[in-house]
């Protein structure tokens, strides 16, 4: 009866609240970045987004609080912020127009691949995914830190490392293609 109830409420696990967090996070960072306002809140809040990435995988493997809803919510949350705030930034003119083109249409290439092979799972990050991500949110904080006067010198640097991340994120995509591919192949090849 108790394994029972702990499957049945398998998602409510502390991972799965932070990132519930990381997607509520979204909301008031694209805000903040099309109106051009309040840049240190949202160089804040988007420090947290980053942040809570890692927490929320560290809880789940430390405290053996992984849920199939973890890993299917996780990247989702990841990559809807990441091209969320990158879009945010093109469109407050932080960032250029290719970089946010990049990232978007990448993601949705992979969104759509996903739902296309009608995959079981989606793909288990890749050490080289993790490093993208980092490298990524890495740009994209020190850009909303750049906004903060005080800060206004690492904008620059911000764009070059996002720009770095979005190269090595095309690269990473095409890897989740042929992953995904060959685990397509492999539940045709199961079911039949």
């Amino acid at each position: 009866m108790e394994t029972r109830a702990v499957r049945k409420h398998e998602w409510a696990t502390v991972p799965n609240a932070i990132t519930v967090i990381r997607f509520l996070l979204v909301i008031p960072i694209f805000g903040y970045l099309v109106a051009d306002t309040e840049p240190t809140l949202t160089a804040v809040l988007l420090l947290a987004f980053g942040l809570s990435d890692w927490i929320d995988g560290f809880i789940a493997r430390k405290f053996n609080q992984v849920s199939k809803l973890g890993i299917l919510l996780d990247p989702i949350a990841d990559r809807l912020g990441i091209v969320a705030i990158a879009v945010a930034l093109v469109i407050n003119g932080a960032i250029p127009l290719w970089v946010g083109l990049a990232i978007f249409i990448t993601d949705l290439i992979l969104l759509c691949t996903y739902f296309f092979l009608k995959l079981d799972a989606p793909p288990a990050s890749t050490w080289l995914g993790k490093i993208r991500t980092a490298i990524m949110m890495l740009g994209l904080a020190c850009v909303a830190f750049g906004r903060i006067p005080e800060f206004s010198m690492l904008s620059i640097p911000g764009v070059v490392i996002l720009a770095l991340g979005t190269v090595l994120h095309l690269f990473v995509g095409f890897g989740y293609l042929r992953i995904m591919k060959d685990t397509a192949v492999r539940q045709r090849d199961a079911s039949a």
